[in-house]
């Protein structure tokens, strides 16, 4: 616990008496939470993003969508459970060093293959180009509301009170689309896809403005959790809608 307690210059700065650093502010505690809370997202996303090449137009095309057509509930079972496992044991060692990079290492990667699939499932369907502008399209807004969000002198602390029950509502929904998939058709499904992708972009302001001045140095795992899953939401409900979008123009023509 000694080795994983002052192995982060924030904790010894937290701890300043004993681990003998002084004269640090509080503003460069904060700028270092934030470099690394970013470095972190930054190789998230990169990594989910190769994972998501190799799984569309790499070596992984053919053998990750022949495991996931022909053992579909062996590929969503796993995944939950590795996730969901990941995920509690992040929340019992989220201030563990090295422990936490290793299992946010996993979590990672798992999540990353559920996109991968998701994307290989479009590209084999010929619809490959939306998801390059699905990922411009996040990537744009991510960055735009995180400049905003940094720039901006508001307090946004009340948006957890508001974006916590629409999440809530939004994932009710979509247990419900599960045993009537009607629901995801329509109206009422272009509803859902773009009510997600309001929530999210809620959440990137809400969760940067947390970094900015909620979030406690040592707990730079969960923030970087909380904006990757953000930012990971956002692209899929991106793409659920231009792929409606495609839909709907290939009927009309």
């Amino acid at each position: 616990m000694a080795a994983a307690r002052y192995g982060d210059v924030e904790n010894q700065i937290k701890d300043g008496a004993r681990s003998g650093l002084y004269g640090i502010s509080p503003e460069q505690v904060r700028l270092g939470l934030i470099r690394k809370v970013y470095g972190i997202v930054c190789v998230q996303m990169c990594f989910t993003v190769a994972v998501v090449a190799l799984a569309t137009v790499g070596p992984l095309k053919g053998p990750l969508l022949s495991f996931v057509l022909t053992r579909p509930s062996l590929f969503q079972w796993g995944t939950f459970i590795a996730s969901f496992a990941s995920l509690i044991m992040l929340s019992m060692f989220k201030r563990s060093y090295p422990a936490n990079l290793y299992l946010l290492g996993v979590f990672t990667t798992v999540l990353s293959l559920d996109v991968a699939v998701i994307c290989a499932m479009v590209n084999a369907a010929g619809l490959g180009e939306l998801i390059v502008q699905a990922g411009l399209i996040t990537t744009l807004i991510t960055g735009g509301l995180t400049l905003y969000a940094f720039r901006s002198k508001r307090d946004f602390s009340f948006l957890g009170a508001l974006l916590f029950p629409m999440l809530f509502g939004l994932t009710c929904f979509g247990f419900l689309s599960a045993i009537f998939p009607s629901l995801r058709m329509g109206v009422a499904g272009m509803m859902y896809s773009a009510g997600g992708a309001l929530i999210f972009c809620g959440y990137i302001v809400f969760d940067t403005w947390r970094i900015l001045h909620q979030i406690q140095p040592d707990d730079y795992v969960e923030a970087a959790i909380q904006l990757y899953l953000d930012i990971v939401n956002l692209f899929l409900h991106i793409l659920e809608i231009l792929l409606k979008l495609a839909k709907n123009n290939s009927r009309n023509n």
